[in-house]
């Protein structure tokens, strides 16, 4: 029985056209035993048509100086960016006076840059300890190399179905795959938002199967921002088709970027115990900080397997593992990786709290119990996305180079 291949990407503006993004189906291939006897969708997007590349969003860095307003901070990073920063005072006291601030510097020509405009808030407004990196957000933004708009939405859409994260880094439901839209041809439009699994596990109605059907999972916008993990966390990671830049919400602000300019873009927001245990806690230590390392935690990327079906075995049980990896696959094209992953390890803890009486009706019976070594759980059947994550190994590797160059220079 063959997997389906392809997949609608909807936008949440009904103006706004839909695209398609289409897979093959294929043998694993390889040795390893987890994947003996699996199907792999592989998209048949070309990358080649994109360019990608890794930037430093924003840092905030936490200061300590003499008693100050923030103005003057302001007006000590001014001498060296070429933009204002945010400026948050930590416990002001009359006159919003305070001898600590966070500062965040939005889209930095590099990290040594930011060291620099740090080093004359020092110099001017006094440093009574070293100043402390605080936050980091990191982007890996794509770009149709002929600025083409459904080539672009079209990696957005692969990007939203690809993206691998460790699930249990996430501690609830409001960690799970979102996303978020607004039609923004409509002025005060509300945000409408849809989290991509349906309620499973513990929560779910006793009257519905324990394995969701792929009717009840949504699909990301295609126009939107899709979102894992809780908002403000440190590891929360957004996906969007960046087509405005320099965006104050509160004023209605933002800056329309030009065709060339517009991306699909994978943003990670890492606070400070993600950045510890990258080895960041102060500036100095960006100086030779391996950008690669990024890639492996936050930037990873994707695919799930899907069993082959045993012509061996009963008519009935070869059409009931037929039409579940049927379903696997309709959620995968529909939803995306992670939303399969929660859906295959609800089934996983079901199947584990289970087996103790099902192996209780097997000894009576006297039944041959069967030791199935081969690595199980949603992690074990998904295998890695090469072709793409090649690019982002790429797109570190050259944002790694440029920050080393930039800090020789200062």
């Amino acid at each position: 029985m063959p997997l389906p291949t392809s997949t609608t990407l909807s936008p949440l503006d009904p103006l706004r056209p839909v695209r398609e993004l289409t897979f093959v189906e294929s043998e694993v291939g390889g040795k390893q035993a987890r994947f003996r006897d699996r199907r792999v969708l592989t998209p048949t997007l070309d990358l080649k048509g994109f360019r990608f590349k890794a930037v430093v969003d924003f840092v905030v860095v936490r200061v300590f100086t003499n008693r100050t307003q923030f103005q003057w901070i302001q007006q000590a990073l001014r001498t060296v960016l070429p933009r204002d920063s945010w400026i948050t005072s930590i416990n002001p006291g009359r006159g919003t006076r305070a001898d600590e601030f966070d500062i965040r510097i939005q889209e930095p020509q590099s990290t040594a840059v930011v060291a620099e405009a740090i080093a004359a808030v020092g110099a001017k407004r006094g440093e009574r300890r070293a100043p402390q990196i605080r936050e980091i957000e990191f982007s890996l933004d794509v770009y149709s190399r002929d600025g083409a708009e459904d080539k672009r939405e079209q990696m957005i859409g692969l990007l939203q179905r690809t993206y691998y994260a460790a699930t249990d880094r996430w501690a609830d439901e409001l960690d799970m795959p979102r996303s978020t839209a607004a039609i923004t041809a409509q002025p005060g439009s509300a945000t409408t938002t849809e989290y991509l699994p349906p309620v499973m596990g513990e929560k779910r109605e006793d009257s519905l199967t324990v394995r969701p059907s792929p009717e009840e999972f949504r699909s990301p916008f295609l126009d939107g921002t899709m979102y894992m993990g809780e908002k403000g966390t440190s590891g929360m990671i957004r996906i969007q088709n960046k087509e405005k830049d320099q965006q104050n919400p509160s004023k209605g602000a933002f800056k329309q970027l030009t065709e060339d300019q517009k991306r699909a873009r994978v943003e990670v927001t890492l606070k400070c115990r993600d950045l510890h245990d990258l080895g960041l806690y102060e500036l100095p230590d960006l100086k030779g900080f391996k950008y690669t390392k990024l890639q492996k935690k936050f930037f990873q990327f994707m695919l799930p397997t899907f069993a082959n079906l045993n012509n061996k075995r009963s008519p009935a049980i070869h059409a009931a593992n037929g039409l579940e990896e049927e379903k696997r696959a309709e959620i995968f094209l529909k939803s995306g990786l992670l939303a399969l992953m929660r859906r295959d390890e609800v089934w996983e803890e079901h199947v584990r709290s289970t087996r103790p009486e099902v192996k209780k009706v097997f000894r009576r019976n006297e039944w041959p119990i069967i030791q199935n070594r081969v690595g199980r759980g949603a992690t074990s059947n998904v295998i890695a996305y090469e072709a793409l994550n090649k690019e982002v190994s790429t797109a570190f590797r050259h944002l790694g180079e440029r920050e080393y160059r930039a800090w020789l220079k200062r």
